[in-house]
């Protein structure tokens, strides 16, 4: 595969996640909406991790959290911070959706920035 479709096919898929979301909110289109967002968030944390320096393993260094746990919580929050601003009216509940959104971005980042091979 070129790699200018291998790096960019996770985010096709986020993409098409977010055009199913937007086109309806039916049970079929929520659930292949799912279905991309997921792929692509497989995708990103296994290419993530094959191109990790496992300096945590060699330092002993302990998450609090189980690692799989750990490396879908960005994707987790940022999920549910677009879904919850996508179906409520509430200024709260979207203003803590946003937060959501703005946290998962910031972990994404770090992430990436501290993960450069």
């Amino acid at each position: 595969m070129p790699k200018f479709i291998y790096e960019n096919l996770p985010f096709a898929y986020f993409i098409v996640s977010g055009y199913l979301l937007t086109f309806d909110m039916t049970w079929p289109m929520l659930t292949s909406a799912g279905l991309f967002y997921s792929a692509g968030c497989i995708m990103l944390v296994k290419r993530s991790a094959s191109r990790r320096l496992d300096k945590q393993k060699q330092l002993g260094i302990k998450n609090k959290l189980p690692e799989l746990l750990y490396e879908y919580l960005p994707y987790i929050y940022g999920a549910v911070g677009v879904f919850t601003i996508m179906v409520t009216k509430n200024a709260l509940f979207q203003f803590c959706a946003f937060t959501l959104i703005v946290l998962a971005i910031r972990n994404l980042l770090c992430r990436h920035s501290n993960r450069i091979s």
